[in-house]
């Protein structure tokens, strides 16, 4: 009775579905930033992001039009949004978007243990995804 939706990350279209049609007062939250337009595409309720820390207001936007019905719209910022989706999970969530938003400007350290700072390789992409969107969150000194 208490229980009002879940986060879902499976990945699984097909049972994501199944529990938005069977369910349709239970609130279905995406928990995978890239696949948010489709699960909200298929009356899901929201997401629980990850990438939010850097595009939250992009990531807003795309939702609100879909929200108005601008499927179109939505597609295509969603599809603009999409590498720096999938760039954040490059290594283990947390670690590329910790690395990401201390880059610019939000100290929030380094992983704890057992996680370790990304690799050289995993930075780089980062870095180059960092200078490729406009990070829209304000960051206090």
């Amino acid at each position: 009775d208490n229980i009002v939706g879940t986060k879902e990350a499976s990945g699984d279209m097909n049972q994501i579905a199944r529990i938005i049609q069977g369910a349709p007062d239970f609130k279905v939250w995406s928990g995978d930033d890239n696949q948010t337009f489709l699960m909200m595409s298929m009356g899901g309720y929201g997401v629980v992001s990850v990438v939010s820390h850097l595009v939250g207001n992009q990531i807003k936007h795309m939702m609100g039009l879909l929200l108005e019905g601008d499927v179109e719209g939505a597609a295509s910022e969603h599809r603009r949004l999409l590498p720096i989706f999938l760039g954040m999970f490059t290594e283990s969530n947390p670690i590329p978007v910790k690395y990401a938003v201390n880059q610019v400007g939000m100290k929030v350290g380094n992983p704890r243990l057992p996680m370790i700072a990304p690799s050289d390789k995993a930075m780089a992409h980062v870095d180059e995804l960092l200078s490729q969107y406009d990070i829209d969150l304000p960051v206090t000194a």
